[in-house]
């Protein structure tokens, strides 16, 4: 993320705690949630956790997840949220730098409200970092934001054809989970999302 978009964050973390609390994480990813069905449940590493609503979901269904928030006072209040249940770290894309990557990598990994925040400049680099992450057979999922920037956390355009030609460099396919843009769940009538997939090529390594 940018530094002004981590401060917003920073400074307005109880009102989006309580917004992202205002919904459930099984219905904001119901696009991509019976997809957990095929894995084994391991580990798990969720990008701009944000108030923790994903991660604590993900731990209930039997996920060890590292948390990655760098806005310093929405990160303590999801540290108070899910005690020792899930670990936390500030690191930040495009590089992660001080998260700890496990030897056999992240079985999943959440990209959840994020991409759009990386100005496209960054998001090679932040791509391939978090393939550098993923385990030989992991997930990789992204969420993509249509709609209006917000000037005190600036957003950038996205596609899915820009997530494709990365992958295909690390030999990843990408499979589109929305037929159509879904709705946003906190009823912003101008906000939609899609959500995409990414997984290791049988053979190949990330």
């Amino acid at each position: 993320m940018t530094d002004p978009t981590i401060s917003h964050y920073h400074q307005h973390a109880t009102h989006y705690q309580a917004q992202y609390d205002s919904v459930a994480a099984q219905d904001v990813h119901a696009t991509w949630a019976p997809l957990l069905k095929s894995l084994t449940a391991g580990l798990a590493l969720d990008i701009g956790a944000g108030s923790a609503r994903d991660a604590l979901w993900l731990t209930q269904q039997g996920w060890q997840v590292t948390a990655v928030e760098p806005a310093q006072n929405l990160r303590q209040l999801g540290q108070i949220k899910t005690g020792s249940k899930v670990a936390w770290s500030d690191a930040q894309l495009p590089t992660l730098e001080g998260l700890k990557r496990p030897e056999q990598g992240y079985d999943l990994i959440l990209l959840s409200a994020v991409w759009m925040h990386l100005k496209p400049e960054q998001r090679p680099a932040a791509f391939h970092r978090l393939c550098d992450y993923l385990s030989a057979k992991g997930m990789l999922i992204i969420t993509l934001r249509f709609g209006p920037s917000d000037p005190q956390r600036p957003m950038y355009s996205v596609s899915t054809e820009e997530l494709e030609t990365l992958a295909q460099q690390r030999a990843l396919s990408t499979q589109d989970l929305s037929e159509a843009l879904t709705n946003d769940c906190l009823q912003r009538h101008d906000v939609h999302w899609k959500t995409l997939c990414l997984r290791p090529k049988h053979g190949h390594s990330v």
